[in-house]
């Protein structure tokens, strides 16, 4: 009785095992195949979600006297022009950071600050030959401008780092001193999914707004 027993639970243990094996190879092979078309899903649910919070372009004014912007780009516009002269950069900046605008331009986290404003400047942009593939050649001492609708910033390079994709404390929003931050896939080159990022910092030098004769 009890080897009769122990049979049946060792051919149910080998059922299961076997069972498991076939199930992760199809798992396996369905992940394969079907990948591109759930990130096409994805991609097209994302773009019904953003359209419906892109707005029309509006003019951005900035306040001389409270330091900050009087009014925020609307979702997915164009707001400013990054250039970056050591790599030959000169990009839109869309107010925005999901998949559709990295992938074709400069980013700005919505949650971070604009020039001017004191704080922390969070620009990202996909890791391609025409967004922020070779910032990773950017050295202490770079000059990053940004030419915003209502006035334009000069800010110097002063570190690089490379961090973990969940490393969010070197990536901090902080309105104590004016840092730009860019940050890109690393490596920048290849294929397929990166656990890295690589970051450039830099800190304001001069700023000059829109009908001003000197600057700040």
């Amino acid at each position: 009785m009890l080897k009769r027993l122990i049979r049946s639970l060792i051919a149910t243990v080998i059922q299961l095992a076997v069972a498991f094996f076939f199930a992760t190879i199809i798992l396996f092979t369905v992940s394969v195949f079907i990948k591109d078309k759930v990130d096409l899903l994805f991609s097209v649910t994302n773009k019904f979600a953003i359209q419906e919070k892109i707005g029309e372009k509006v003019e951005v004014k900035y306040d001389l006297l409270k330091k900050r912007l009087a009014n925020q780009p609307a979702y997915g516009t164009v707001w400013a022009r990054l250039i970056i002269p050591d790599i030959n950069l000169n990009l839109e900046v869309k107010h925005g950071d999901d998949l559709d605008i990295i992938k074709t331009h400069v980013g700005h986290y919505a949650g971070s600050y604009f020039p001017g404003e004191g704080g922390s400047i969070i620009l990202p942009a996909h890791n391609n030959s025409k967004q922020f593939m070779y910032i990773s050649r950017l050295k202490e001492g770079s000059e990053i401008t940004i030419e915003a609708d209502y006035g334009t910033f000069v800010y110097r390079v002063y570190e690089t780092k490379i961090i973990q994709e969940t490393d969010k404390d070197s990536l901090p929003i902080q309105s104590d001193e004016e840092i730009l931050m860019l940050y890109t896939c690393y490596p920048v080159t290849g294929l397929g999914h990166k656990d890295k990022r690589f970051v450039v910092y830099a800190k304001l030098e001069s700023a000059k707004f829109i009908g001003e004769t000197n600057e700040e």
